[in-house]
């Protein structure tokens, strides 16, 4: 077998334990083909800690946070310039830490009036020991949060490969969505839930406090078949909240139909 050259894009490969299979073919009539694993250590010119360089608070309000970066392989950094893609986010001059090794960095985001989770490319242009310029790129997620956060925050489905069961043994179907503060300054009480006429018949729903003042879990429960293909209707969460008091989400349901059977 010849020589062959395999080529490892670093930019979309990172960590310390990578490791790539590669599958060998040969005309080897026992053994025409094998498994061959290249391992290996991908070193960062700056690693950033924590891992991911995320700005959270609330929608409204200006976000912050500062962010180690350390030098990730021998070669020592001097950090030249830095610069973001657009105008979300702002940086500090870096505060040096050590001297070649260690960088600590403030990154700043204006406000946006609505809850979002926006993306920015933040670039360092470094100079390593080597001799070497070197552009730097990392990505920033910029998370506008509202006051009262649900997770998840998409719609409840009990899908009809769920609730077939309920035709077999009656066993019940509960499923539970997390109430938090979308900041760690509010405090709040989640003080009742509210199903529309549409489903109140279908559904019974439970409050669980996990955190008091602080997080909460709200269970909705399907106990029956329904002789309808669908149920629609909206779930109300209600809080002690002065500014967000309700968070309404569709609840569905989906029952396959029983079979008729000719007389």
């Amino acid at each position: 077998m010849g020589k062959v050259s395999v080529t490892l894009d670093t930019k979309k490969v990172r960590g310390k334990g990578v490791a790539k299979n590669l599958k060998v073919f040969s005309n080897d009539p026992v053994n025409p083909e094998y498994t061959l694993t290249l391992k290996g250590t991908i070193l960062e010119i700056l690693e950033t800690r924590p891992l991911q360089l995320k700005l959270l608070g609330l929608a409204g309000t200006a976000l912050n946070g500062s962010f180690t970066f350390n030098a990730g392989s021998p070669l020592d950094v001097e950090i030249t310039e830095i610069r973001s893609a657009g105008k979300r986010v702002t940086a500090s001059e870096p505060v040096v830490q050590e001297a070649g090794r260690s960088f600590e960095i403030t990154l700043d985001a204006a406000p946006n009036n609505k809850p979002a989770i926006l993306r920015e490319k933040l670039y360092l242009d470094v100079k390593t020991s080597d001799g070497v310029d070197r552009t730097l790129e990392f990505n920033v997620q910029i998370d506008h949060r509202d006051r009262i956060v649900l997770q998840p925050k998409n719609n409840i489905k009990f899908m009809d490969k769920e609730t077939k069961g309920l035709l077999k043994d009656g066993s019940p179907i509960e499923k539970s969505i997390l109430v938090t503060g979308g900041d760690p300054s509010i405090q709040f009480e989640v003080t009742g839930v509210a199903l529309d006429d549409r489903i109140k018949d279908a559904f019974s729903t439970r409050v669980q406090e996990v955190v008091p003042g602080k997080s909460y879990r709200v269970w909705i429960k399907l106990s029956e078949y329904q002789s309808t293909p669908t149920v629609l209707g909206k779930m109300t969460i209600q809080t002690s909240d002065e500014m967000k008091k309700e968070i309404s989400i569709w609840v569905m349901g989906q029952f396959p139909q029983k079979r008729q059977t000719a007389p």
